[in-house]
């Protein structure tokens, strides 16, 4: 397909990227941005058809949590395809809010890719489902009113 790629952000994985671009000479469609504001990140969001979230089990066994960003992808509209990685699976449920295939298995996701890209109703679908999972699971004030709850209940005990 006629796609463009941006990688947003900086970590130990950059050069190694752009030279991996450079050698599939794709480089002409992939924008590195590096360190960019969250206004600048939000007008990619906007502007973006798709986020991936391709995360991975570090050499020394370290995972993330729910990452910020895939959260605030989800919240934006965005379909997202991620890896069954920590915390990823709590916020997306696979064909439902979001798309996930298992870690470093790149055939899968861009199967999983070409797949949805075939059916613009599956990615209406997800990005709705997903921004709604967001809003009802993670805004700030629903986990609020959520822990006020324990304590007050814990406190009837």
């Amino acid at each position: 397909p006629n796609a463009n790629l941006t990688i947003a952000g900086e970590g130990p994985l950059l050069s190694q990227l752009q030279n991996l671009a450079r050698d599939l000479n794709i480089d002409g469609r992939v924008s590195f941005t590096g360190f960019i504001s969250q206004e600048q990140l939000r007008k990619i969001y906007y502007a973006s058809h798709i986020f991936l979230h391709p995360s991975q089990t570090g050499h020394d066994g370290n995972q993330e949590g729910i990452p910020n960003s895939m959260l605030e992808a989800m919240a934006s509209g965005l379909p997202v395809f991620a890896t069954r990685h920590g915390g990823i699976p709590e916020a997306i449920e696979n064909g439902v809010s979001g798309v996930l295939v298992p870690e470093r298995d790149h055939e899968k996701l861009a199967a999983a890719l070409l797949d949805a890209a075939r059916d613009p109703g599956f990615l209406s679908r997800i990005a709705r489902n997903g921004a709604e999972i967001v809003r009802k699971n993670f805004d700030l004030r629903a986990q609020a009113q959520r822990l006020e709850e324990i304590y007050l209940r814990t406190m009837q005990m």
